[in-house]
């Protein structure tokens, strides 16, 4: 190979060649040695090759060892939640978990693929999220599948995912020409990034998980044809399909198709379109089209019956309040991914008030976000150059940024929530390595990596602060239930956790609260609680007030059954002097729901409105404030309730005193003595009166 000396010399031949006018250059053609110039440019060619090889190769060992440091540190805040388990009761998980039949019923395929995330139907049910990810149940069914509910088999999988997602987000890296010390950098950043906590503590975020890892693999098995080692005849297809299944775990995966597609082209700007690749590229981009609107047939993309408190922005009427304050929106998803001091693991009604006006000051922020993204988008673009290392990483982390937040933006359409931090999960890769791999890029990268290792230290802190606020649902409600003061649903819940623990005074006060938020009485919740509360207080009329609110407000089929806010309703109205308009709501509630039954507080099923309804008609009959055919009801209602629940003792000595106050005295002695032979320590005396059923929810 050439000195470094004879080096210097044919540059500098190089450079005086290149001035020579190309006429001269013909005229002179026979009388160069054109075999010793291609044997030189030769040399010249692989003497380069070794030098960026060795180049790549180049590790800073203490940058290595810090990012090691930092991965352990970040992994060490994650061990915790390997012990969690769903005993603490479950985060809104049960809904999309333990209530959804795909997960525990035996497998029936029609209705997994008729079914959202949720389980409700897409087709035929009053309310459907659209959100249609059949993979991700699968994954559910196959943990209850091996433990159940029992046990910490939930945590541990959604932690393993997020340990691998950041082992493969350093191979990305690498694979895009970073070197080892700041491959391993980038990893450790995703691994002790804050906002991912929710993702991997709030179970159902196992969608983003899942979504993120297959993208990945998709994308690193298509490497070799970007790179045009393979001609993709086999990796091409197997990336389509993981992709595919990428959108069949959350719907972003289907928009990944134009990130292998972008590839393609930007390989082909930077090096060579050969026919290969223009072949792959419209491969690409025909299965992506087809494969998204194959999805948006199937399923469509609007939400039936949006929950205005989930996202009000989508339902206000004025169209630049909406763009205004979606645009607030982006800038506080800014935020949280470059940040996330405050997190929450919900941001509804009215945690982020709406934009009403173009002076409002808080549209710096989006301000900023935009203009912080049209910088990366520019530096990204600067540093593109077909032989210097690492330089189509950063503009490969934008397209990952970008393709993920534009579906969860509101800008194509309107999302079921205002912020939801685990949708920052496969954006936050694409910006860490959009930024890892600028700053390698950068004169100054051993300033740029110790900023980096500041930021990732103190990430790692704030994973540590907040990992053991997910233990349970009680912790994570009252941690965020103690700072997110604004948010309707926050309180709400934080009143429940009250509830639970039998602190009434204190989770009245949090559900007026709550109550307060919303000054329209739109979410019929807290309203019901509340009314609850009061009732069993004895303030029965302040109970019927509230209750006659919540039934006439908005609730999601998820959270509480319609009859059960009728019958407490009815329950009311009959402690207020209202017995015709109490019977007639109990006979709401059980047309409703014929079957009707509500927990008791040991947890077994009763018939609680059958039970209810008989003695508001057989005591308003028997008092005369009732005609006296309600009597006959009466024995009919309790008939029902003996006949589905015959072991319960409540309803045969009610039965017996409406038997008795009706002056029907041989019917009551034979169902007295029916009871006897049931259950003789129970039935100590007759019964005088009959006795109401009433239990918190």
């Amino acid at each position: 190979m050439p000195h470094a000396a004879t080096l210097e010399e044919l540059s500098s031949h190089i450079a005086a060649i290149q001035k020579v006018p190309g006429q001269l250059l013909e005229d002179a053609a026979p009388e160069v040695d054109l075999a010793g110039l291609r044997c030189i440019a030769q040399q010249l060619l692989e003497l380069s090759r070794e030098r960026r090889l060795a180049a790549k190769v180049s590790v800073s060992w203490p940058r290595a060892a810090v990012a090691v440091l930092l991965a352990l540190g970040a992994l060490i805040t994650w061990i915790p939640a390997l012990s969690y388990n769903f005993n603490g009761g479950f985060f809104m998980d049960d809904a999309m978990i333990k209530k959804n039949p795909n997960v525990y019923e035996e497998l029936n395929w029609l209705r997994l693929f008729r079914t959202d995330y949720w389980g409700l139907d897409m087709f035929q049910g009053e309310w459907t999220h659209k959100s249609f990810r059949p993979l991700t149940v699968l994954s559910f069914r196959w943990n209850h599948a091996l433990a159940g509910f029992e046990g910490s088999g939930f945590h541990v999988v959604n932690v393993l995912l997020n340990w691998v997602c950041s082992v493969l987000m350093g191979v990305l890296g690498f694979a895009l020409g970073l070197p080892a010390d700041f491959a391993l950098l980038l990893g450790a950043l995703f691994l002790a990034h804050p906002v991912h906590t929710e993702s991997v503590l709030y179970i159902v975020g196992r969608a983003d998980l899942l979504c993120l890892l297959l993208i990945l693999v998709a994308a690193l098995l298509y490497t070799p044809c970007v790179k045009e080692l393979q001609p993709g005849f086999l990796l091409l297809p197997l990336s389509a399909v993981l992709m595919v299944a990428a959108g069949l775990c959350k719907e972003t995966g289907f928009c990944f198709f134009g990130l292998l597609a972008g590839w393609e082209i930007l390989g082909g700007l930077l090096t060579s379109w050969r026919r290969g690749r223009v072949l792959r590229i419209l491969a690409m981009l025909l299965l992506g089209s087809l494969a998204c609107g194959l999805r948006v047939w199937y399923t469509g993309t609007a939400i039936e019956n949006m929950d205005p408190h989930s996202n009000p922005i989508a339902v206000h009427v004025d169209r630049g309040v909406r763009l205004r304050s979606y645009a607030l929106l982006h800038g506080i998803y800014m935020k949280l991914l470059v940040f996330p001091n405050f997190l929450s693991y919900d941001y509804s009604f009215d945690a982020i008030p709406l934009v009403l006006d173009a002076s409002d000051c808080r549209l710096l922020l989006p301000l900023v976000a935009y203009q912080g993204f049209f910088m990366l988008l520019a530096l990204s673009l600067s540093v593109l150059h077909p032989h210097k290392q690492a330089s189509e990483a950063p503009i490969v982390g934008m397209a990952i940024l970008l393709l993920s937040f534009v579906p969860m933006s509101n800008i194509l359409f309107p999302v079921g929530t205002m912020i939801g931090e685990r949708l920052l999960y496969i954006p936050s890769a694409g910006l860490l390595l959009t930024v890892v791999s600028l700053v390698f890029s950068w004169k100054r990268r051993n300033s740029g990596a110790a900023l980096l290792c500041i930021a990732g230290a103190l990430g790692i802190w704030r994973c540590a602060v907040r990992v053991p606020e997910w233990k349970d649902s009680e912790s994570i409600t009252t941690a965020d239930g103690l700072t997110q003061l604004n948010s309707a649903r926050v309180q709400f819940n934080l009143a429940n956790v009250y509830l639970q623990a039998k602190q009434y005074d204190l989770a009245l006060d949090t559900y007026q609260r709550s109550i307060n938020i919303d000054p329209t009485d739109h979410d019929a919740l807290p309203l019901y609680h509340a009314g609850q509360i009061l009732f069993f207080k004895g303030q029965h009329q302040e109970a019927a007030r509230y209750l006659e609110k919540a039934v006439n407000g908005f609730f999601s089929p998820l959270t509480i059954q319609e009859e059960e806010i009728w019958h407490d309703y009815a329950l009311s109205l009959w402690f207020v002097q209202k017995p015709q308009a109490s019977i007639a709501h109990f006979q709401k509630a059980l047309s409703i729901n014929p079957t009707f039954t509500k927990a008791s507080q040991l947890g077994n099923p009763t018939n609680i409105a059958m039970n209810n309804m008989a003695c508001a008609a057989g005591l308003g009959a028997i008092t005369g404030i009732l005609p006296r055919e309600y009597y006959q009801h009466a024995i009919n209602a309790l008939d029902q309730a003996v006949r589905l629940d015959p072991a319960n003792v409540l309803y045969w000595r009610n039965a017996v005193a409406l038997m008795s106050g009706g002056g029907d005295e041989s019917r009551a002695a034979a169902t007295w003595q029916q009871l006897v032979a049931m259950d003789p320590q129970g039935a100590a005396n007759p019964p005088k009166d009959c006795s109401w059923e009433f239990y918190f929810r």
